[in-house]
């Protein structure tokens, strides 16, 4: 089956006033019909710059994408013009950004902003668009939708507005829907309704899913594939089950030791020691070495290649088991 949507060699570059900084380097993935991957990693690791990429959301005058394809539907979204992309973004790509109240205008009604997505794409008229965004935001689970319609962003708690969010991700169907930390700072039970809601939106419609995530939880309740990143770049891919189970890059190791287990007896949780290299000054060989409890002489120098080690499985590492050793 061919993907609806696939990165590949993906590489999206910052101008600042230091240099070029290339916070996507190579990356590479695919999402099919129907099916939830999820991109991990710790904060700046270039997960969120490459949904951004994807959605063609990035400055212009700050920021390039220097290189790769992003095709969905086989169609490259890179070499579309403006009005092609903007006829696709909100209407079969969508996207739920981290924080509602930096994406919903704090000066127009709930009601309006989804109106306006509609009249837009699908080309309704006033009343039926009206009657469109009440309808959704009661499949999203708003109590009293006609009311809420009409009220603004800064009225809502957090968790209505990520619901709003959703909703207006959801107004014309899309194929594929990017979520970037749909339930950072929710507390656990508006974020397990959150998924909830997600998971039910996907099987009512086929959506594709792309979760961008640092929390490993959830992509264990979401994801069927994830894609880890660290520094810009993918070092490993894999099934959920494969990836908890059996993980093979030093850098996913840690992560998953860094999780609090019920049945462990450990005094104090497991952490990966350093900080991410600064994005101008990347180490010259694997990006990980300077932080890596595994590393070995023979690694000194030397930039990994995303190797197969098991059946849909790739890793990044020279003592992963398909590296050189």
């Amino acid at each position: 089956m061919e993907p609806l949507l696939e990165v590949s060699g993906l590489k999206t570059e910052f101008l600042t006033p230091d240099g070029v900084v290339r916070a996507v380097d190579g990356v590479d993935f695919t999402l099919h019909r129907g099916e939830t991957l999820g991109i991990v990693g710790e904060s700046g690791c270039g997960k969120s710059v490459t949904s951004l990429s994807v959605m063609r959301l990035l400055a212009k005058d700050t920021s390039r994408i220097a290189g790769g394809k992003i095709l969905f539907e086989g169609r490259d979204l890179l070499t579309l013009p403006e009005k092609e992309v903007q006829s696709l973004r909100g209407n079969r790509i969508a996207m739920i950004f981290q924080e509602p109240m930096t994406s919903l205008n704090p000066v127009f009604k709930i009601g309006n902003q989804i109106v306006e997505a509609l009249r837009f794409h699908l080309k309704l008229g006033k009343k039926e668009a009206s009657d469109k965004a009440v309808e959704l935001l009661k499949r999203v689970g708003i109590p009293r939708p006609e009311m809420i319609a009409k009220e603004y962003p800064h009225q809502l708690s957090g968790g209505m507005r990520q619901r709003v969010m959703i909703a207006m991700a959801m107004a014309c169907n899309p194929s594929v829907l990017i979520a970037d930390e749909p339930t950072t700072a929710l507390d656990v039970t508006i974020q397990a309704q959150i998924l909830n809601l997600m998971r039910k939106l996907q099987e009512e419609n086929e959506t594709a899913i792309l979760l961008i995530t640092h929390d490993l939880g959830v992509v264990a309740e979401m994801c069927e594939r994830v894609v880890v990143m660290y520094a810009g770049q993918v070092v490993e891919e894999a099934l959920v089950k494969d990836l908890f189970k059996n993980p093979q890059h030093p850098y996913t190791k840690g992560l998953l030791k860094s999780l609090p287990s019920l049945a462990g007896k450990e005094k104090r949780l497991s952490s990966i020691p350093g900080q991410v290299p600064n994005p101008l000054e990347m180490p010259k060989g694997c990006r990980f070495a300077p932080r890596c409890s595994e590393w070995r002489s023979h690694c000194e120098g030397v930039q990994p290649e995303l190797t197969l080690v098991a059946p849909g499985h790739q890793c990044r590492c020279l003592l992963s088991k398909g590296g050189s050793r």
